[in-house]
């Protein structure tokens, strides 16, 4: 298991040193650093989310085995607790190929064609971790 600071850290520098930009509008108004657009309360849940459905479809029936609850506080109304069965090396990489299918030619990513995308990919609940 990779600890939530460390999977941060490393989307954080996808999003700093990569193509990316998140933007609130077509405006390009920005309201977050990146580092809290990847809070385990803000766009984290929503990103894990996506980048395991992304591995699911090339791997079959594998999950992350990510730890997603609600969290009426959070932005997305959900909150990621842990990622369980995947290498951050993974995570980065499926991430990176969900960011690039939503980003426009200039590397801009509006957070309305991240949820329709989102919503287009994750038609079913995030995988969670078997109690022990």
């Amino acid at each position: 298991m990779i600890t939530l600071e460390r999977l941060i850290d490393a989307l954080a520098s996808l999003l700093d040193n990569g193509p990316y930009r998140i933007a609130l509008s077509a405006t390009g108004e920005e309201a977050f650093t990146p580092r809290r657009l990847l809070a385990p309360d803000c766009l984290l849940p929503v990103l894990m989310r996506m980048a395991e459905e992304t591995w699911k479809t090339r791997a079959g029936q594998v999950s992350f085995g990510l730890a997603i609850r609600p969290d009426s506080n959070a932005l997305c109304g959900q909150r990621l607790h842990a990622v369980h069965h995947a290498p951050l090396s993974l995570i980065i990489l499926c991430t990176d190929q969900t960011l690039q299918k939503v980003a426009d030619a200039q590397g801009t990513i509006l957070l309305e064609a991240l949820e329709r995308h989102a919503n287009t990919l994750c038609a079913v609940p995030a995988s969670q971790p078997m109690p022990v």
